[in-house]
């Protein structure tokens, strides 16, 4: 009997609903200090602590709605990526200019400032203490921010 390819079972056609993909469940982020990338996501971006495993050199944050999580690890010396990678993250807030005043009087460095892009939303972009990129975008709360 010759199965399909891709259906271990054998199976005919997949239910139509299944086999989608449902959520962005974690982004892995290369940091140098786990000490030092802890302090920075918890207590100035405001993440909060979600799992931790030092002794495999990572650490899980993620943001007060639980879709997404961070997870903050010590690279291999031999790993491609290490820290310093522009991510590709988005987070959102509800308001990016205070998001700003607030990271840049904690000392967070900031590659763009708050202004509008080429599709009209309001985008920011920072790094942490390993010069690794995040982006953010204003979402008023009037449309879900």
């Amino acid at each position: 009997m010759v199965m399909p390819l891709g259906d271990p079972m054998g199976g005919q056609a997949p239910e139509r609903d299944r086999g989608r993909l449902r959520k962005l469940a974690q982004v892995w982020v290369p940091v140098s200090d786990l000490e030092q990338a802890l302090d920075l996501y918890t207590n100035v971006l405001k993440l909060g602590l979600v799992a931790e495993n030092r002794e495999k050199g990572y650490i899980e944050v993620g943001a007060p709605d639980g879709e997404a999580i961070l997870v903050l690890y010590l690279p291999e010396p031999n790993d491609e990526e290490q820290p310093g990678i522009r991510t590709g993250v988005v987070f959102c807030t509800d308001s990016i200019y205070d998001f700003h005043k607030v990271l840049v009087d904690e000392g967070v460095d900031f590659t763009l400032k708050p202004q509008r892009d080429r599709n009209g939303r309001l985008v920011a972009r920072f790094t942490d203490d390993d010069g690794n990129e995040f982006e953010v975008v204003d979402v008023p709360k009037e449309q879900g921010g």
